[in-house]
């Protein structure tokens, strides 16, 4: 039987994928948190330690014997101080990687992000587009990609790269409770087209993503885009406005030109007002929800992902309290294999 440990197993993905990994017959889970949940899962094991705390690490790891780490812990918010990016994304993630190294882990699995990418200049993305971050968060993405192909190719360990485009799904943190609250206020518009769509994934699709890429059992290490579906804002926004107020208003429309000069714009006051950190609202956003923004996933697809999620799933999943089953896998899982 595979022992996984998954870091960051509170946070939304992180929860998504333990649910996912035990709807798929896997028993030997562990999470590494930084503070025990008051709910959490039955079947699933949960250790205390830090990301930036290399030496509690290295003991858990030991200890734990396990023999796949993904490593999903980070630091998200765009209003995270900048040296908070580097400490926890770069720093915290060569911590749980050299630690993985130390115990004999033979996995090492990593969820990156589609904001590594910067300046979109074509869609879908594929893998092979220039890497060109444009604010803190993006920086110490690309930082930690480059930390995990280098250690893990200097000592032989496999695994990969998974690069997301916007978590949507239970107890989301990030994007949700935002969008909720500018629509409850009548203030949140349709940017850009209407009509253009966006990537997004669910937690149970990062967890069937890194499977994939677990059971491929690769030597080298690469970035895989992962997607559920594509959406458009305007659908978004119309959903999301029908559970809340069981009607959808009058739509006003911003241009992208104007959409991403203003993310600019409020950049530039950010750094000079309160310069160790990134605006609410930056260029990466801008553009990853105000364009034609979609990821190319044949690659991941090569190794036998397909998604399980689709719009109507994850927008249930998204806003009303009960979580949705994760839906039935024909893919056999590691834990059948063995």
């Amino acid at each position: 039987m595979t022992k996984i440990l998954v870091t960051g197993a509170t946070g939304c993905s992180g929860q998504g994928v333990l649910h996912y990994l035990l709807s798929q017959g896997y028993s030997d889970l562990t999470g590494l948190v930084r503070e025990i949940p008051v709910d959490h899962f039955s079947d699933v094991g949960y250790i205390k330690g830090d990301i930036t705390n290399k030496d509690v690490l290295a003991k858990e790891f030991k200890e734990g014997q396990f023999d796949s780490v993904w490593h999903l812990a980070g630091a998200v918010h765009p209003h995270t101080k900048k040296e908070l990016f580097h400490k926890i994304n770069v720093e915290g993630t060569k911590n749980v990687l050299e630690a993985a190294i130390e115990s004999d882990v033979k996995s090492f699995l990593f969820t990156s992000s589609i904001a590594v990418y910067g300046k979109i200049e074509e869609t879908p993305i594929c893998e092979e587009h220039n890497v060109k971050p444009l604010g803190n968060y993006a920086q110490s993405k690309v930082e930690a990609e480059k930390n995990v192909k280098t250690l893990s190719e200097e000592v032989g360990m496999k695994g990969g790269i998974v690069r997301l485009p916007v978590v949507l799904g239970k107890d989301d943190r990030h994007f949700y409770p935002i969008v909720r609250k500018l629509v409850n206020a009548n203030i949140f518009p349709i940017m850009g087209n209407p009509n253009h769509n966006f990537s997004i994934i669910h937690p149970y699709d990062i967890g069937r993503a890194l499977e994939s890429i677990l059971i491929a059992n690769r030597s080298i290490i690469e970035s895989f885009n992962a997607t559920s579906c594509d959406i458009s804002l305007k659908d978004l926004i119309m959903d999301i406005e029908m559970h809340l107020k069981g009607k959808n208003r009058f739509k006003y429309y911003l241009p992208y030109p104007l959409v991403y000069f203003g993310a600019w714009v409020l950049e530039m006051f950010t750094h000079i007002l309160t310069p160790r950190k990134d605006p609410v609202f930056n260029r990466e956003y801008a553009q990853i929800i105000g364009k034609e923004c979609k990821m190319n996933v044949d690659k991941l697809k090569g190794l036998g992902y397909t998604p399980l999620m689709n719009q109507e799933k994850i927008f249930q999943d998204m806003m009303y309290p009960d979580p949705i089953p994760v839906p039935l896998s024909k893919v056999e899982t590691i834990s059948k294999l063995i």
